[in-house]
């Protein structure tokens, strides 16, 4: 027989986990319940580019995502055209396999893949402050804010990547997730993945592999050489793009987009502004601009260049509405504007509480992964200010990055300050 406080651990894990697994079905089942409402009151609602009855109508609406759709042919053979040096191939390959397949069904099959993945990344959210709290509410909370910010929700019905990237963003989020250290080979890994879905990652993902190649310099011989050779196969999904790149046009290349954008929606506004000319006259006269140039220019008009990049960054990506948000009348749009406007707010209320979390030596939990959360998403905020006409497109991605980092912290300054409370009254 089993000793009975053997049986009392199981019978208590065993209901932990019927808690966890309760709070995880109601929220899915009342997430499904939001999606389809939204859903079909949007297809009700004229020109709002959404129609769950013929997902295919609006699917490619987006410039961007006919890009998707033409490279993912030309993988395939069944297009000779495609833009492979500014889209990566991982969303690509999804979009061209599942139209091989499901062929006049394809864009139902992308759609329903993209609402799974949404409901995957707020069931990632709420089991990663799960572990991290060991308690239900935070994990139904943090699920909540995620599931019914409008941007994630309608970007599930457009043939864009961002339904893909927060999907691996919570995935990350959960690796991390309650552990003293970090898998640093699986994030590598993951945003390998996100840097070939969307090129914005290539600072996050160069600093995991400088700091993965620092780690294994200070190993020894055999061993150091099998951790380089394993962040060399974390890499995998970045060989696979430079391969496509250099077949296409024998460049080695993650995207050419970075670039372009920095010129044309940094440099050139700033250009317009000290030159007093229209915005697209002024990309013609800095076309032939190289990097040097480009620099210099922003280095000589400092002022122009800070203003426009604080326009960038707040005015046009976070305190705005979405642009898939469409159709006169929408009650969605007044939706997504007031909660990117509180949004604000929030990064700047918790900018202070987060730092002072983090540099104090007061606190200890989870801060190696609330640290590398926290700067994952002030890397994608800050060079969001490069681009602009997006609306919140740039910036909505993060959405999971900041309801971690915020609940947590809010969660262990609470309880750590409980706990500084309650032992004087014990010790009395």
């Amino acid at each position: 027989m089993k000793p009975s406080w053997i049986k009392n651990v199981n019978l208590k894990l065993t209901l932990e986990r019927k808690d966890v697994l309760l709070g995880l079905i109601l929220l899915l089942v009342t997430a499904g319940l939001y999606y389809a409402q939204w859903g079909y009151y949007l297809t009700s609602l004229p020109d709002s580019k959404i129609n769950v009855d013929f997902p295919q109508k609006y699917f490619w609406w987006a410039d961007d995502s006919r890009d998707y759709r033409m490279t993912g042919d030309w993988m395939f053979g069944n297009s000779v055209q495609t833009v492979i040096d500014a889209r990566p191939w991982v969303y690509p390959v999804f979009v061209g396999l599942s139209r091989v397949l499901f062929g006049k069904g394809a864009e139902r099959f992308l759609w329903n893949s993209q609402f799974l993945m949404w409901l995957a990344s707020g069931a990632l959210i709420y089991l990663a402050l799960y572990k991290s709290t060991r308690l239900v509410f935070p994990g139904i909370l943090g699920a909540i804010f995620f599931y019914s910010h409008p941007s994630p929700l309608i970007l599930t019905f457009h043939g864009l990547t961002e339904t893909l990237n927060i999907f691996l963003l919570c995935v990350f989020c959960w690796l991390l997730a309650g552990k003293k250290s970090f898998p640093i080979l699986l994030l590598i890994f993951v945003f390998s993945l996100l840097t070939a879905t969307k090129p914005t990652y290539q600072i996050q993902l160069a600093l995991l592999v400088i700091y993965a190649l620092w780690q294994a310099f200070r190993l020894a011989g055999k061993v150091r050489i099998r951790q380089i050779g394993l962040i060399a196969l974390a890499l995998i999904p970045i060989w696979i793009q430079l391969t496509f790149s250099f077949t296409y046009n024998r460049t080695l290349s993650i995207s050419n987009i970075g670039p372009q954008t920095f010129k044309n929606y940094l440099v050139a506004v700033v250009y317009s502004r000290v030159e007093n000319l229209e915005w697209r006259p002024s990309m013609q006269a800095i076309e032939n601009w190289d990097t040097g140039q480009e620099l210099a220019y922003l280095l000589a008009h400092q002022r122009e260049t800070l203003l426009t990049y604080r326009q960038n960054l707040i005015d046009n990506n976070q305190w705005v509405g979405s642009f898939f948000i469409q159709g006169k009348n929408n009650r969605m749009i007044g939706f997504v504007e007031t909660a990117n406007a509180a949004a604000v707010y929030l990064h700047l209320i918790m900018l202070p509480l987060v730092l002072y979390y983090l540099a104090s030596s007061k606190y200890k939990e989870n801060k190696t992964a609330i640290a590398l959360i926290y700067a994952v998403f002030l890397i994608q905020i800050l060079v969001s200010g490069i681009s602009t006409g997006q609306e919140d497109r740039l910036t909505v991605t993060g959405i999971p990055l900041w309801i971690i980092t915020y609940l947590l912290v809010i969660y262990y300054l609470i309880s750590h300050g409980r706990t500084a409370i309650a032992a004087p009254t014990e010790a009395g």
